[in-house]
């Protein structure tokens, strides 16, 4: 486990895709009180290892603008750390406490193309 608290994190909504299939992102949106959690994976294709790095992002409210809990708006974006690593969304979830009041978002990321 790699846990790391950043400042910011920069992440690039899906608009759509081109005629080829390729994706287009909107505009980079730049996010404060998160926390980046880093770990590997291993994997072996064909007789090759592999390491690629999976993700969570944890953006905590409250943010300057509102933010979207809309899972479909989140699947797919794409996040750039400050390392300029770049992950893509694969899971979103809103998370409430007891009174019902939005506290944080969190998203699983992974390394690599979407």
């Amino acid at each position: 486990m790699n846990l790391s608290y950043k400042q910011s994190v920069e992440i690039s909504k899906k608009q759509g895709e081109n005629r080829w299939g390729e994706a287009i992102y909107g505009e980079i949106e730049l996010f404060n009180n998160i926390e980046l959690d880093k770990r590997p994976v291993f994997q072996t294709i064909g007789k090759k290892r592999e390491v690629k790095q999976t993700a969570v992002l944890t953006i905590f409210e409250p943010q300057i603008d509102s933010i979207s809990t809309s899972k479909e708006e989140w699947i797919g974006a794409r996040v750039a750390d400050d390392a300029q690593n770049i992950f893509y969304v694969e899971n979103y979830e809103a998370i409430y406490d007891e009174n019902n009041n939005l506290i944080k978002h969190q998203l699983n990321l992974i390394e690599g193309r979407f």
